[in-house]
């Protein structure tokens, strides 16, 4: 049997080293608060069945009614597997974390051997003993793994509410446009008709009505080009929110899209962006990670191994004979100059990545902004001057036509250009809202 001693101190040792450490609740929550800092919540981890069926129940209750982009970026977050795989990455790290904080089992080994009548019997017992030394240092690299991979996950979060915040306002303006091009491919209608009369009457020569016959069949196919450019930017927004079946016969919601009274000033959003954004935090880390690896190579280069072990002996007629050992590796062929210089590459490769993320985020934050302003003019010019000018443009040509000092088609044709107007004022409110989602994200929080 095995002394008792021996047996004490390894049950010492298991007793060390099981401490207990985050578990993966809590980390998800850390997750949790960083994407509730910068305007995101109810993101919901899904592990069971049961929570999926209420992730279900969930979705069910949020189509019920006309789909508001909020709802969207609400369905997005417990939806979308994409997502739930990158938190599955966050479980990974975790379970890395407590693994870290683990002394490699103790080896048991037995073995029993007769001849001429004697038996000996030999139980060893064999502990990997400098293990527990690297336990502190290992646990804190696995520390350090983990918070790289919630900043890194919580950035995957914030880019998926932008791309929702996006695929939603792609999904509005085309279903918006569709309707809108009702009343223009009517105008059409109503010219082609008005002409054909006129020509069977010969008020009308042959090549007028052809050229308003063209501009018919060329109003139809843009019909058909929006229908198909409504149904595409639906399936995107529905493969982003993870939906299909039934789920997709949804409404959209008729909230109109329009700009914000003001905009924010380009002042100090690149020193925002610099301490706000989850993927500059996440290369930090990554930096801090690879500082510590390269000093946990160093440090264990030559001697990263030391078992000590036991034998206990009995042979027949005689007593127990214990043995006491302890095993070193030999450094002679490998001085572990490989490993070091590979960690110190690492550390080099990391800290170029994080200068280049920095470099990267300030000139997004400055392309953003830039996109975002004009969009915002561009949106406010269509609102408050273009389609307010096609719109008494037509008031007086109305009156022109009921004076007989204009002709029908004169009407028409105002009619499609102020519809028209109408469509690019959709269009450019839409590429404000797109502008706003992708400002938001690249200054890692709401404007």
């Amino acid at each position: 049997m095995v002394a008792k001693t021996v047996s004490v101190s390894i049950i010492a040792l298991i007793l060390f080293t099981g401490c207990s450490t985050l578990t993966q609740k809590e980390a998800f929550s850390s997750l949790e608060n960083l994407a509730s800092e910068r305007g995101i919540s109810n993101l919901q981890w899904i592990k069971t069945a049961q929570e999926a069926a209420m992730v279900d129940e969930s979705v069910r209750a949020l189509l019920s009614a006309p789909l508001t982009q909020e709802n969207a970026v609400r369905i997005m977050l417990i939806n979308n597997r994409v997502l739930q795989q990158m938190y599955e990455e966050i479980g990974i790290a975790q379970s890395e974390l407590v693994e870290a904080g683990l002394m490699r089992n103790p080896l048991l080994g037995y073995s029993i051997g007769r001849a001429n009548g004697i038996t000996t019997s030999t139980l060893s017992v064999e502990v990997a003993f400098l293990d527990l030394l690297w336990i502190p240092l290992r646990r804190e690299l696995g520390g350090l793994a983990l918070e790289e991979t919630t900043f890194r996950v919580g950035d995957s979060v914030l880019r998926s509410a932008r791309d929702a915040k996006k695929s939603y306002v792609d999904a509005r303006v085309a279903e918006e446009k569709v309707a809108l091009n009702r009343s223009i491919l009517k105008s059409h209608e109503a010219s082609l008709q008005l002409a054909v009369r006129q020509y069977t009457a010969g008020n009308l020569s042959k090549r007028e009505m052809l050229k308003i016959q063209d501009a018919y069949q060329h109003a139809r196919i843009e019909s058909m080009k929006l229908a198909r450019e409504n149904a595409s930017a639906r399936e995107a927004l529905n493969t982003l929110l993870g939906l299909y079946g039934e789920q997709t016969h949804y409404t959209l919601s008729t909230e109109p899209l329009k700009p914000t009274e003001s905009v924010i000033t380009e002042s100090g959003l690149e020193k925002r962006a610099i301490a706000n954004r989850l993927d500059m935090r996440s290369a930090i880390k990554s930096v801090d990670y690879a500082a510590m690896q390269a000093g946990y190579t160093q440090n264990t280069r030559l001697l990263d191994e030391v078992e000590l072990s036991l034998e206990s002996e009995k042979t027949t007629g005689e007593k127990r004979f214990n043995t006491f050992g302890i095993k070193l590796p030999i450094p002679i062929f490998d001085f572990g100059q490989a490993r070091v210089s590979k960690s110190e590459a690492m550390y080099n490769q990391s800290v170029h990545h994080l200068y280049e993320r920095a470099v990267t985020i300030r000139s997004e934050v400055r392309e953003r902004y830039g996109h975002y302003r004009y969009s915002y003019d561009i949106a406010k010019e269509y609102d408050e001057v273009i389609v307010k000018n096609n719109q008494q443009i037509l008031e007086e040509t109305q009156l022109f036509y009921n004076g007989m000092l204009d002709g029908i088609y004169e009407l028409l044709e105002d009619q499609r250009r102020a519809g028209e107007a109408k469509i690019e004022a959709l269009e450019a409110r839409g590429e404000y809202q797109k502008g706003e989602a992708d400002l938001e994200y690249t200054i890692g929080g709401k404007l």
